[in-house]
Parts: structure tokens; sequence; C-alpha cells
């Protein structure tokens, strides 16, 4: 994993933040939702914006998300880089830019063809995590296709 760029709050919750981000990155190539259901907020008004275009309102309705993957996408891990963050008392954010692949293995078309193909693509990834019970979860999660080409206006 590439250095991280964190600021603020304890070198504790820094490792306990980034070991759940890796513990999510991991859990999301597989479609693991056993292992990420501890990780995402039980939090009724938790959300979630998934690469799809989607919202997802609270865990379960993610979960239904990703039994719909783990049936129709062959998913790998999700390399992070440029990760960067900052935790405060209650609430932190941990982002990153990610490479991927993945491949469509469902009968028919996928609802929206976003790098099925099985070529590598690059991502955007912002968690906001809260304490849950004394524990750091993720309440909302939102997550882009990035660019690596010219920016408008050069900028």
């Amino acid at each position: 994993m590439t250095q991280a760029k964190i600021i603020g709050g304890t070198e504790a919750d820094a490792k306990t933040l980034l070991d759940l981000h890796e513990e999510y990155l991991v859990a999301n190539g597989k479609f693991d939702w056993p292992a990420i259901e501890p990780i995402w907020s039980k939090a009724p008004h938790a959300t979630f914006f998934n690469l799809n275009g989607h919202t997802y309102n609270g865990a379960a309705h993610w979960s239904r998300l990703w039994a719909f993957y783990i049936q129709n996408v062959k998913g790998s891990y999700w390399t992070p880089y440029d990760i960067g963050g900052e935790i405060g008392t209650d609430m932190a954010v941990i982002w990153c830019h990610r490479r991927s692949q993945r491949n469509w293995t469902g009968t028919g078309q996928p609802p929206r063809d976003i790098h099925y193909q099985g070529q590598e693509f690059m991502s955007r990834s912002t968690l906001v995590f809260h304490r849950e019970a004394g524990n750091w979860t993720v309440v909302h999660a939102h997550f882009s296709v990035g660019d690596s080409g010219a920016r408008p206006g050069g900028v």
C-alpha cells in the first residue's frame, strides 16, 4: 500500500482506519458481504453512492447490491494510491484513487457498462467513518470513475 497522508487523530485511530480501509478494498474485490458488514454502519441514515450512479440507503440496501454483483461480476483487488484523509474525534474521512479490473459474467448485458471487459480502470473512493458503539464504521461512501486524461482548461 502507498504511504497515506492523514491529518489529525491519534496514531491508533489512523492505524485502525487504514486497516478498515484495506479490509474494505479486499472485501470489495470479492463482493464479500460478511467481511464488509462489520465495517458498514448500521445507522439507518447511512448512505452509499456507487460507481453505477445509484444511491443505496442503509447497509441492507447495499448488501442487496453486492448479492447482485457476486452473481454477475468477477472483481479484483482495488489497488489504492494517493491515500489521504482527516481524522476528528468522532468522524473521519479516508480517500484515495484506485486501480482495478473486472469482468461481467452475468447473462445479458450489464445494467450500465462501467469497465466490465477486464481492462484496468481508475476510480476514486471516499469513505466517511463515524464512531458507532465505540467502533469506527462507514456511514457514507462515495465512489466515482476517474479520468487520467487531460483536464479541462489544462487545470
